[in-house]
């Protein structure tokens, strides 16, 4: 009877929560290959909310903000053969209708990605790797 009781309680505290996660590594995009790419990262984080935010900028330098408010969007010229990755958390309040966080990378101006996601904990990965 106990470990019923223990598990409802469980439920009820689980159902508070509402986590989207997206974590996808695509490999080597099957893209042309050149000296350099324009990478650029989207984001665009709702009033009330907050994201820390990691990615690859030009010369393979690691960007990360801590405490993100609002549009993100931010374009670096990045040569062949990198590494990219590009991450998201944000916490969202509770609303009605739910908040949710767009987030794109696109290459040389093709989307690569566009996820949308919602609920009170979002989690965005994406990596691959230039050509």
């Amino acid at each position: 009877m106990k470990k019923l009781l223990y598990l409802f309680l469980l439920m009820i505290a689980a159902s508070g929560c509402h986590k989207a996660i997206y974590d996808m590594n695509r490999g080597e995009l099957k893209i042309a290959k050149k000296d350099t790419y324009q990478v650029e990262y989207i984001t665009d984080i709702p009033a009330g909310a907050k994201a820390k935010m990691y990615y690859i900028g030009a010369k393979n330098v690691q960007y990360y903000e801590e405490e993100y408010i609002g549009k993100f969007d931010k374009t670096y010229t990045i040569k062949s053969g990198k590494a990219i990755k590009f991450t998201v958390d944000a916490k969202l309040p509770k609303t009605t209708p739910e908040l949710s966080v767009r987030t794109m990378v696109k290459v040389d101006g093709e989307v690569v990605t566009d996820q949308t996601q919602s609920g009170t904990n979002v989690n965005f990965s994406f990596q691959f790797k230039l050509p």
